[in-house]
């Protein structure tokens, strides 16, 4: 009985490696779990901070939000409801690889909300995340007919992913 289960056992493996090196299954496992373990590797001999860390692994748009809080936070803004500018505006007008960050993860990043041009409570938006090539600005809206006049000069730009 106990051969027949370490014959068992040895045939078992050798099928789990013959299926994960060979053809569809092969570039999953290099590109998945191999690689959840190299960039572990990586991260566990880091000394970075936390928000160190969550920078390098969510990019600038994790980067640009954070720093958004901090402004607002100084600030002292009871209700603060920032707009984005279209991510068509970044790539037709600017010609950057940028997006702005949806406003759902701009939430999870801050707790902060944010809404698109075209959200249907745009009107509520009391600041305006702006990002050229020379860096990133948040201009308060102070007048609901300075917002009009922004989603003006934004309305031939149609909000993307």
């Amino acid at each position: 009985m106990t051969m027949k289960s370490f014959l068992l056992t040895i045939l078992s493996f050798f099928l789990i490696f013959l299926v994960l090196n060979a053809g569809y299954y092969k570039e999953w496992f290099h590109a998945k779990p191999l690689q959840y373990w190299v960039d572990f590797q990586k991260e566990k001999d880091d000394t970075a901070d936390v928000t160190g860390i969550m920078e390098a692994r969510y990019g600038i748009i994790y980067t640009i939000s954070l720093k958004v809080k901090a402004v607002i936070e100084k600030k002292k803004v009871a209700y603060p409801v920032v707009l984005f500018e279209p991510n068509s505006y970044y790539r037709d007008s600017l010609h950057i690889q940028l997006r702005a960050p949806e406003p759902a993860v701009f939430y999870y990043y801050t707790g902060l909300q944010g809404v698109w041009t075209n959200s249907p409570n745009v009107n509520k938006a009391n600041f305006l995340l702006r990002i050229s090539k020379k860096g990133v600005n948040l201009d308060e809206i102070k007048s609901p007919a300075q917002l009009q006049q922004i989603l003006a000069n934004y309305k031939k730009f149609p909000p993307t992913l």
